[in-house]
């Protein structure tokens, strides 16, 4: 194959360093002989109090490794003083103010060493016993033979790992300004990083550094987390430390552990996980991988003398320039963006040692386009990974739910074929509503029609709310009123009912008295804006076809309950509330936080994949035809709607308001003057095609005009009292 010495260069050069990223990536072959902590380990770190504290690196094979934890200043200062030269305290005479924290009562973890032996890999770990929180500084010291390290400012309080996608990442938030300029938390500590591989790794392979929260770290800070953390360790009154490994456009499949994964038992997984092994065992071959980069060099060759022949085309007829567009270079799946278990390995494997108090996850938009139905497989897998991995199968695990997003106030027919976000929160709350250690977060209410919302303030709130009524006990109202059932109700006026009833609060319903009847706003969700329309339900019938509802507080059988109906649904079997993207549902519980999205019924979702071309396209086909066929139904609806909603309204304003029939006649006629007028002459269309293919029409057509001429003169004579 011929070859440029400039393909040959750029060639080797990447050869040598995709095969020392393989070196460095692979477990503990870039373990040193010396002696070193697990990246984690830092100054500024938080241990997790109440649970034993690991503390694990790495050393030459068979070496003695001693580690102490301690307290006391003297130990630690000394141990830190042989290890680098004390920095002075830098003072650039400018006036500040740092927060400080006064402890009474303070509890003390007295000193603790540790011996242990480096294993033949270079492994060693040593654990001391559980703590409590403190705001006293902790260092950590390790000997082998000559060699010292340590980390310190180290405090004892409540670590969360924060994972997902880019909303959990995002750092802009509203009023980040003048949160960021008050953000002097020194107890509060985060650290984060990003990474993929595909295979797991026993350390994290860059330099982390944990950091202390203050006006000047904070704006460096992912917003959720920080939010979350800060609501935290300002009620808790304990260290809060942070571990955002978030990543933008992730998947559910990269968060979830590879053994987890093969434990899936459908087409879809084995086919993406059977396509992504062959893709890394290809990568693992240096032969393979120098054809692939050959293959790539040559193609950008083609594309540079194609290029050539253009600008010279160009230039010859006085045009400017085009671009040069090349080929996109390969990239090493190994390390891709969101594969299977790829963050996973990489981020939460090398510190699964760790103790940690829980997981909040954000994530779910990057299976909003068409991979939703691998989330049915994939999400249930999340929170196990993390239990599996962090060895704590009662491990909390917090599910921030999608912000709304999109078009705001989408037909229900439309919206119940493929609204991503909707089915995603539908699949994350069936796979945790029986998990006691689980939650789902609503949020959509802070989403508009960007997809990175802005409103994170509230969302580290209702999170931190959750942890803390859930995992902490706290005394705290931490979500929405809950959707427990529904029931028939009577049918009335030609449409049957569903009465929906609701569970409250925890904090609320420990103080509901069974003898006594409460007020339906303290039990029943209602609208944010007030004595608002309840908005937000669809129903459906046998027939499955949804129709947005009419909806009100009301009562069955003595409890308060909420009556859904549509005029054009006579026997309702199904409700769902918030089912969109964007859902317009208002609903509130006490303190208005919202109301979760939900569905009663268990009807199948419209499938959405695309782990091959050809499956991609087929759901695109049916989807494109569903949302057609929606489109009409919609249209049906609206025009079904108002001629039932016509009539009801000339009969408020001219009767009831007015107490005229007389208008009220003399409104019903204009209505079948303007239907004629139609077929006879304003719609052009329509009128000539009666004359050319309907000719029977035309003199019936005219026979009414008459008629409704005479009603005409007839109503106007009417007289009234």
């Amino acid at each position: 194959m011929r070859r440029s010495v400039a393909a040959l260069s750029i060639l080797g050069l990447w050869l040598a360093m995709s095969a020392a990223m393989s070196v460095a990536a692979a477990p503990n072959a870039d373990t040193p002989p010396e002696l070193r902590l697990a990246k984690i380990f830092t100054d500024n770190m938080v241990l997790q109090q109440q649970k034993p504290i690991a503390v694990w690196g790495f050393a030459k094979p068979g070496s003695d490794v001693a580690v102490t934890l301690t307290q006391d200043p003297a130990t630690g200062e000394a141990a830190m003083a042989k290890i680098a030269e004390p920095q002075p305290a830098e003072d650039d005479g400018v006036y500040s103010v740092t927060a400080r924290y006064v402890e009474k009562n303070a509890p003390k973890t007295p000193t603790q060493t540790k011996a242990t032996k480096a294993d033949a890999d270079g492994r060693w770990r040593v654990t001391f016993k559980p703590a409590p929180a403190s705001f006293r500084p902790t260092w950590i010291v390790a000997q082998s033979g000559e060699q010292l390290l340590g980390v310190q400012n180290v405090l004892i309080g409540e670590i969360w790992v924060c994972a997902g996608q880019s909303n959990m990442g995002w750092g802009n938030f509203n009023r980040k300004d003048r949160e960021a300029a008050s953000a002097d938390f020194p107890g509060l500590r985060y650290v984060a990083w990003e990474d993929s591989w595909y295979e797991p790794l026993d350390d994290i392979r860059r330099n982390v550094s944990w950091q202390e929260c203050s006006p000047q770290t904070a704006e460096r800070f992912s917003a959720v987390p920080y939010l979350y953390g800060m609501f935290l360790h300002r009620y808790l009154k304990v260290p809060v430390g942070i571990v955002n490994v978030a990543r933008g456009g992730t998947l559910g499949q990269t968060w979830c552990m590879r053994e987890e994964l093969d434990d899936i038992d459908n087409e879809l997984m084995r086919t993406v996980l059977k396509d992504y092994d062959a893709e890394t065992t290809t990568w693992n071959n240096p032969a393979q991988v120098e054809q692939i980069m050959a293959d790539w060099q040559q193609a950008c060759d083609v594309a540079k003398a194609e290029h050539e022949k253009k600008v010279a085309q160009a230039k010859a007829e006085g045009k400017p320039e085009p671009r040069l567009r090349l080929p996109k270079q390969p990239g090493d799946p190994r390390s891709g963006w969101s594969p299977p278990a790829g963050l996973f390995n990489a981020t939460i494997m090398p510190i699964r040692q760790m103790g940690v108090r829980g997981v909040l996850y954000y994530q779910g938009e990057n299976n909003n386009f068409m991979r939703w139905t691998r989330y049915e497989s994939t999400f249930p897998k999340v929170p196990a990974s993390f239990r599996k991995a962090f060895g704590d199968p009662n491990l909390p695990f917090g599910c921030i739910s999608q912000p709304g997003w999109g078009t705001f106030g989408l037909d229900p027919e439309i919206a119940t074929i493929a609204e991503g976000y909707a089915i995603v929160r539908d699949i994350q709350t069936r796979a945790l509503k029986d998990d006691p250690n689980a939650g789902m977060i609503a949020t959509y209410p802070t989403g508009n029609s960007y997809i990175h919302p802005a409103e994170k303030l509230p969302v580290g709130e209702y999170a931190s709310l959750w942890a803390l009524a859930n995992v902490y006990d706290a005394p705290v109202l931490h979500r929405g009123t809950t959707f427990r059932e529904l029931k028939q109700g009577p049918a009335s006026r030609g449409h049957g009912k569903l009465h929906l009833f609701f569970d409250v609060d925890p904090l609320i319903e420990k103080d509901l008295k069974p003898d006594v009847d409460p007020p339906y706003w303290l039990v029943l969700p209602c609208p944010r804006e007030g004595k608002a329309d309840l908005q937000g339900f669809i129903i459906a019938g046998a027939d499955r076809r949804w129709y947005p509802a009419k909806a009100k507080h009301a009562r069955l059988d003595g409890k308060h309950c909420v009556e859904v109906h549509s005029d054009l649904v006579p026997e309702p079997v199904a409700v769902r509330y918030g089912w969109a993207n964007w859902p317009t549902g208002n609903l509130v519980g006490r303190n208005r936080l919202p109301m979760p999205t939900f569905r009663s019924d268990d009807w199948p979702i419209v499938k959405g994949m695309n782990y091959t071309a050809e499956v991609n396209q087929q759901c695109r086909e049916n989807l494109a035809q569903l949302r057609a066929e929606a489109e009409k139904l919609a249209l049906d609806r609206k025009i079904r709607q108002l001629q039932l909603d016509l009539p009801v309204v000339e009969t408020e304003l001219y009767l009831r308001k007015n107490g005229s029939p007389k208008q009220l006649i003399q409104s019903k006629i204009a209505r079948m003057e303007s239907v004629l007028d139609e077929l006879q002459e304003t719609d052009e269309w329509l009128s000539n095609q009666i004359e050319r293919s309907h000719p029977e029409l035309v003199e019936k057509l005219a026979a009414t005009r008459a008629v409704l001429d005479t009603l005409k003169a007839q109503a106007a004579a009417i007289e009234e009292k």
